[in-house]
């Protein structure tokens, strides 16, 4: 089975768009205050989420409301620690997580980082994490028994790394970070879930960006609520995966 997933709860308890999305993924990946939400807001969604029987996920991120959690943070393992520890206090029932933003990124490619995160999970008695197949952080976590769920992004374009053979998300300084065509990227997450394959951009020996096919895996595709084709998004996915994917 195909998960939809979204980021949510990052606008305040009752924004009319997300109301409607937690009726059509299944999990919610819920802000717990580190760059986004409060107490209000993830009561509220935790509401809906068993009202229409969606899994919840603790969605959390550098201390850093003032930039949405989208910048890498200079901070101490310890104090990384402990900022977690005070977002986690909102969901500490739920053990699934997904990591947030810059923090998410950091950890696909940051030894040390996703060595702190792993020891945190361990900690809390985290039994599920939700980040890419081939991040650092993944591979950490399947070497200390914490199952993975692998995901990918509908409306996020890729990148390519012929240095490490991995894959990461285009940085969002670039115009073209995000899908914006509704279609389009119902046909990325399409590919991705049913050909197991992306068109990632890589830098050629010039510098200049050119597109190649690369192999991915997911177990479930990922909507942020604030993308302006969430909506849309959510239920054009719903319809490809049940008529599309087996």
């Amino acid at each position: 089975m195909i998960n939809i997933n979204c980021d949510i709860g990052e606008r305040g308890a009752d924004h009319p768009v997300d109301l409607q999305l937690m009726t059509l993924i299944q999990i919610a990946n819920v802000a717990c205050g580190g760059h986004a939400g409060d107490r209000e807001s993830v009561a509220a969604f935790r509401k809906l989420a068993d009202r229409n029987g969606v899994k919840v996920a603790a969605h959390l991120s550098y201390p850093d409301r003032e930039n949405f959690g989208r910048k890498s943070m200079e901070i101490s393992p310890e104090n990384l620690q402990a900022a977690l520890d005070n977002q986690y206090r909102l969901m500490q029932d739920v053990k699934t997580v997904k990591f947030h933003g810059a923090l998410y990124n950091d950890s696909c490619v940051n030894d040390q980082l996703a060595l702190t995160l792993i020891e945190w999970l361990l900690r809390k008695g985290i039994t599920e994490v939700i980040t890419p197949f081939d991040s650092l952080l993944a591979t950490g976590c399947q070497k200390n028994h914490i199952p993975v769920m692998a995901e990918a992004f509908a409306e996020r374009r890729y990148a390519w790394s012929a240095e490490t053979g991995r894959l990461s998300l285009v940085n969002r300084k670039y115009d073209y970070a995000s899908i914006h065509d509704c279609d389009e990227a119902v046909r990325h997450a399409v590919d991705i879930i049913k050909n197991r394959q992306v068109n990632a951009t890589f830098e050629n020996d010039a510098g200049e960006p050119r597109w190649k096919i690369v192999p991915i895996q997911a177990e479930t595709i990922c909507i942020h609520s604030d993308s302006v084709i969430a909506l849309e998004l959510a239920q054009k996915l719903a319809a490809a995966f049940n008529m599309s994917i087996t």
